[in-house]
């Protein structure tokens, strides 16, 4: 019997980091979302520390393996990385065709699933406060003012590298910010993204290579610091952080809104055109409208379904 429970924490824990990759390819959706709605948010936080912790450090100074075995959630971050793992193998080309292709269908479907995460991490809300309100405004106006800043190339140098995976991993677990928005801010979305499926399909380069492993360092060092400060927030701020966490996805819901088009672009170093300017519309009374409607909706009622398992396996469990 455990060790049929064991493996339904696995299966579980992939399903948890598939859909976290697969959130985290596309710009204006968060990982960090579906960690939420799956309740995985709170174990991974808890994981991160446990690795990022002055005792760990210890540990390994002292070569204690048997003591890091025990201390680490190895068997939850494992089924969490090989989610993530074949969901960009499986889904980061595919979700940079859509996007390329298919761009109005593919924000609307993710238009629908933010819509739902808002309703689904509400529910963690214990109670809806004015320092609450407050938080959740003044985020919302600073995810609105990332989305609104303008794309630019910022280059492959290594520092910048490092930067970019400290920036882009934190805006990933966290519900709301999108690693994969702030890559396209800073020029970078279609030279990782690439670089990961090439990798993912082991065509290997060395200087592709050389810029992930810097990006992963980068993510390493953020993640590390981080993570300490969002759990005390978590702790000792749950209301107003939470609320904060829904005010950075109300944010963000415009850069994903399916009618919009670029009124000006400028031609990158690469000769590549990058949007500088987004002007966003209302839909008319068409057929577009019927599947526009019909995407926003099954992304909706993904979410939805999501949680309610999410729910019913915790309500199991406990």
């Amino acid at each position: 019997m455990k060790k049929t429970a064991s493996f339904k924490n696995d299966l579980y824990n992939f399903s948890v980091g598939f859909f976290m990759g697969g959130a985290n390819v596309i710009p204006g959706v968060s990982g960090g979302t579906m960690l939420f709605i799956m309740g995985a948010f709170g174990k991974l936080v808890d994981a991160m520390r446990d690795i990022a912790s002055l005792e760990t450090l210890k540990m390994l100074c002292r070569f204690d393996f048997k003591g890091l075995y025990n201390r680490i959630q190895w068997r939850f971050l494992i089924g969490l990385g090989l989610g993530i793992l074949v969901s960009f193998a499986t889904l980061a080309k595919l979700f940079v065709w859509l996007l390329k292709e298919h761009q109005m269908m593919t924000f609307a479907f993710f238009f629908g699933l933010i819509a739902a995460s808002i309703i689904t991490v509400n529910k963690q809300m214990k109670k809806w406060t004015i320092p609450a309100i407050i938080s959740a405004i003044i985020s919302t106006a600073a995810a609105y003012a990332i989305i609104s800043l303008v794309p630019t190339d910022t280059g492959n140098a290594w520092y910048i590298m490092i930067l970019c995976g400290m920036i882009c991993v934190i805006a990933m677990i966290l519900p709301g910010l999108s690693g994969s928005f702030l890559m396209l801010i800073f020029g970078q979305y279609d030279r990782v993204w690439s670089v990961v499926g090439n990798v993912a399909h082991l065509k290997f380069v060395p200087s592709e290579l050389l810029m992930l492993s810097l990006l992963l360092l980068g993510a390493v060092i953020g993640l590390g610091a981080f993570v300490h400060v969002l759990n005390y927030l978590m702790k000792h701020f749950h209301n107003c952080t939470v609320a904060a966490l829904i005010g950075f996805m109300i944010g963000s819901v415009p850069r994903i809104w399916p009618f919009q088009h670029a009124v000006e672009t400028v031609t990158n170093s690469k000769g590549e055109n990058v949007v500088t300017k987004i002007a966003y519309e209302l839909p008319g009374w068409n057929s577009q409208l019927l599947y526009v409607s019909l995407a926003a909706l099954a992304g909706l009622a993904l979410v939805l379904l999501i949680e309610f398992f999410a729910s019913k396996r915790q309500t199991q469990e406990n």
